[in-house]
């Protein structure tokens, strides 16, 4: 087996490992107007969104995150909320896909939409480059894996020689 191959496999599992980890924790921090802003988002995170069964339980975290932290705000605190990567990809979704009626409330929701958008778009760009990265270690990985398989598959063959005893000359 290839020592290098063996050695950059185990190289890349652990970094892989480490930045999944660091991804996880990952806190992005996504900066309001003002507090009346938060206060729009959460208002259309419970009364604006339809959510589905698949992302049911993330939208209920997202809200309970804009509502915890937006309690801890003073009125001269600078309006932030900090998400995980997977509350920041629902709130993106909860922005990107939405449905209304009535002038108002799309007036309403452009006005949101407008004070926040940059920031998440700002956020999503950072999240994107991380998952690019561990994309790109994992299918790296993938190479090394399947060279290592390729080499273990070789199949060594030890000849070996027939022999023949000539009856003649016994």
């Amino acid at each position: 087996m290839n020592a290098k191959l063996k050695t950059r496999q185990t190289e890349l599992a652990t970094e892989i490992d480490a930045m999944q980890t660091e991804a996880s924790q990952k806190r992005f921090e996504i900066k309001f107007d003002s507090i009346k802003s938060i206060k729009t988002v959460q208002e259309h995170l419970n009364k604006g969104y339809t959510w589905k069964t698949q992302n049911a339980a993330v939208v209920v975290s997202l809200y309970d995150q804009f509502k915890n932290q937006s309690k801890g705000l003073t009125a001269d605190a600078e309006p932030i909320i900090s998400l995980r990567g997977h509350e920041l990809n629902a709130l993106y979704q909860a922005l990107l896909n939405v449905e209304g009626t009535g002038i108002e409330n799309a007036r309403r929701f452009i006005t949101m939409l407008t004070q926040v958008g940059e920031a998440v778009g700002i956020a999503m760009q950072e999240l994107s480059a991380m998952n690019v990265k561990l994309n790109e270690m994992h299918a790296e990985l993938g190479e090394v894996d399947a060279q290592l398989d390729a080499e273990q598959k070789v199949e060594v063959v030890t000849p070996e020689l027939e022999t023949t005893t000539n009856e003649s000359s016994k």
